[in-house]
């Protein structure tokens, strides 16, 4: 699967534009991080790519189609091969865990399957929502309600409904952000790991700059809604790093 942007901008009314003239390309099973300060455009490039957000100008393409064009079945059919996993999960709050997680499932499923995981999830669904979340060390809260976790307990949780989404591309924004930094780096790696086993592209937002240097192939940095850099993460030096955050340096996170 590939996205390509060319030209994308994104402005809120009278405000200054989100995003500025980006021009990215992303596919095959590339592991991506976006960087940047607060404020740099990283969530609303991630909204834009997974077809979440129509950009204001410039264009998108999905596998060649721009979709803002496409008919509403042909869209939703598109938007069912990408997930994305936004910063606040949306996770119901009386939800129990593994129905949480299983509803990564829904965009590829029947609306059968949807009825019966509500009621009674099938055994093998019950195994794959225990041994995701047993990746991540959470698997103990597999039927306790959302609303009884931690921040960080939730977090885990998004992830593994993202893991468990049959997509080709998976957009996570700021995934770590509530975790200390060896969940953070155990998370990140897990998901790293099942992108590459599952043949997927990775795509995420983040702030701990040397965990991105780590674990991913590639880094984009954004700056007031620019592309300052895109390069190889091995290739990206602390200058450039210097320059991203400068005025923004109690940012960086290890």
């Amino acid at each position: 699967m590939k996205v390509l942007t060319h030209g994308v901008s994104v402005t809120y009314g009278d405000a200054a534009p989100a995003l500025n003239d980006i021009s990215v390309s992303l596919g095959g099973q590339e592991q991506v991080a976006l960087i940047g300060p607060s404020g740099s455009g990283k969530s609303t490039l991630l909204r834009v790519l997974s077809m979440a957000q129509a950009p204001s100008g410039g264009s998108l393409q999905v596998d060649g189609e721009n979709p803002w064009q496409l008919r509403t079945a042909r869209l939703q059919r598109l938007r069912s091969r990408i997930h994305l996993c936004p910063q606040s999960a949306s996770l119901p709050a009386r939800q129990r865990v593994a129905l949480a997680v299983l509803s990564g499932l829904l965009p590829t499923r029947s609306m059968l399957f949807a009825l019966r995981s509500l009621i009674s999830p099938a055994r093998p669904d019950i195994d794959l929502a225990h041994g995701l979340l047993a990746r991540l060390d959470v698997e103990q809260h597999l039927w306790r309600p959302v609303e009884t976790l931690s921040g960080g307990q939730r977090q885990r949780v998004a992830i593994a409904r993202a893991m468990a989404a049959d997509a080709q591309i998976l957009f996570a924004d700021e995934p770590l952000s509530a975790l200390d930094p060896s969940n953070a780096e155990s998370c990140l790696v897990t998901l790293c790991r099942h992108s590459e086993t599952r043949r997927q592209a990775l795509v995420c937002s983040l702030h701990q700059v040397e965990l991105a240097r780590a674990h991913l192939q590639r880094v984009i940095g954004l700056r007031h809604g620019r592309v300052l850099f895109d390069c190889p993460a091995a290739e990206l030096s602390d200058s450039m790093v210097d320059d991203l955050y400068r005025g923004h340096e109690a940012e960086i996170r290890a």
